[in-house]
């Protein structure tokens, strides 16, 4: 197993190549598609799909302090998980004729009109997380979420002796990174057929709502082993829930993103891992990207981070690494 310090410094490790992850970009090389070409002006407007989540407030943070050092302005817009928020941002910016336009789609078809109007407008424009389901980005960069569903589904198997119920909590299913992480799961937790999943409900990545799902889940099935929640603020919703019942530690509890509640959770031992994904490294990067698109450089269509998982043995060094990142807020007072 790679070093945390290693895997966590979280560079672009690949190129995705199969058809599948190569929708909704590509193009010839010019301003739009974001190849070789005159240089663009130097703003950006970065469209957020929520900063209710300390993932996305990091992704925000990261960006904006790489900009910052990359000399260019971002500006950074909440769409507040609405689609009718986000695409009237983004024909505002359009309409400013911005030098490249940044989203995070709330949903991936939603933004496809977006996409198409920056395309339009000759405005490169680049996705991260979610994928858009339409149109052509400059590039598109994200984690592997299908990997991290596998990542997860493992280290649950692995922390219950491949036996137990457990429970699945999905995020928001409108999107590809929600999908993805329930596809990469369900086929790793497959391979041990002595657990069995007992419940499968979704939560849309909030953390109020999963931790309403999961006390009406605890009332059907009381003496389930394990849960796997797509994301750590979903994750705090279950432990809330857990720790109502007194199960705390008890039930093993996996999640994904590693925020900072997570991370002291896991110190704690009152979670037991999670695939570590730093927001604020994916906000560095797409800074970055944003940099060579607006000099008028090629990129590459989509890229690919890969998180790593964190446990109790691995915490403290993960979290050494996010400091090392220039990000201090994302670790708890306990691991600093």
């Amino acid at each position: 197993m790679r070093a945390v310090h290693t895997a966590v410094a979280l560079a672009v490790v690949s190129t995705l190549t199969l058809a599948g992850c190569s929708r909704g970009s590509g193009g010839s090389p010019d301003s739009t598609s974001g190849g070789k070409g005159a240089a663009r002006p130097k703003n950006a407007t970065m469209i957020m799909s929520t900063l209710n989540n300390p993932f996305f407030i990091s992704v925000k943070n990261g960006a904006q302090a790489e900009a910052k050092k990359l000399g260019f302005a971002l500006n950074v817009q909440n769409a507040n998980n609405s689609d009718t928020t986000a695409l009237n941002l983004a024909t505002s910016a359009v309409s400013k004729q911005v030098g490249a336009l940044i989203i995070d789609p709330v949903s991936t078809q939603s933004a496809t009109s977006a996409v198409n109007q920056a395309n339009g407008a000759k405005i490169p424009i680049l996705g991260f997380d979610r994928r858009p389901s339409g149109g052509t980005l400059a590039s598109f960069i994200g984690y592997d979420a299908i990997e991290a569903g596998r990542r997860s589904a493992d280290a649950l198997a692995k922390s219950l002796g491949a036996k137990g119920q457990v429970v699945e909590i999905q995020g928001l299913l409108g999107t590809n990174v929600a999908q993805d992480r329930s596809k990469g799961f369900e086929q790793e937790i497959a391979k041990s057929p002595g657990i069995k999943v007992v419940a499968k409900q979704a939560a849309n990545f909030d953390r109020a709502t999963a931790l309403d799902t999961m006390t009406n889940i605890l009332q059907a099935h009381p003496g389930i082993d394990g849960v796997y929640a797509a994301n750590d603020e979903m994750a705090m919703g279950v432990l809330a829930a857990l720790k109502s019942r007194g199960l705390a530690g008890k039930v093993q509890l996996v999640g994904n993103d590693g925020i900072s509640d997570a991370l002291q959770a896991i110190n704690a031992g009152q979670m037991y891992a999670t695939n570590a994904e730093s927001p604020y490294a994916l906000g560095q990067q797409v800074a970055r990207l944003t940099a060579q698109v607006l000099a008028g450089k090629a990129v590459k269509d989509n890229q690919v981070l890969e998180g790593k998982l964190t446990t109790k043995d691995t915490v403290k060094a993960y979290a050494r690494t996010l400091v090392g990142l220039g990000d201090s807020a994302d670790v708890p007072a306990s691991l600093r």
